[in-house]
């Protein structure tokens, strides 16, 4: 009986490594119109690791900001990938993940860090570090 159930455990904390998770969202900026959508892509590996990347796209400069106005006005629907790494508490349900390289053909992103947190539905919320600011 005891090598069933140990069975059984390792088997379930197997499946949970090499999990890959994946969330649709929009980000914004407090106190600004800029819009972002995006879908993160997470996988899960031993020792509470996590590695994954973000699909970034341009929904809305900030009409309060002439610079974002010039800049991303063009580039509205164009997208990027932002390569990020970092760890997960299961207990918690948080995240905190780092960027650490970008394909970026048409310069929409820069690379950022996040503090994220996920509910027991799988919705998640959270800061970014939006470069410093």
């Amino acid at each position: 009986m005891k090598r069933f159930l140990v069975l059984i455990i390792l088997l379930n904390a197997t499946t949970l490594f090499g999990q890959t998770k994946i969330f649709t969202g929009v980000w914004t900026k407090i106190n600004t119109t800029y819009s972002f959508e995006f879908d993160l892509f997470l996988k899960i590996k031993e020792g509470n690791k996590v590695e994954g990347y973000f699909l970034w796209k341009v929904v809305q400069y900030d009409k309060n900001n002439k610079f974002s106005e010039n800049h991303y006005q063009n580039r509205i629907g164009k997208t990027a990938k932002e390569y990020v790494k970092g760890t997960y508490n299961p207990s918690a349900g948080k995240y905190h993940l780092k960027g650490y390289k970008k394909d970026d053909p048409h310069s929409i992103i820069g690379i950022d860090t996040y503090e994220i947190t996920e509910d027991k539905k799988g919705r998640i919320g959270g800061t970014s570090n939006t470069n410093g600011t």
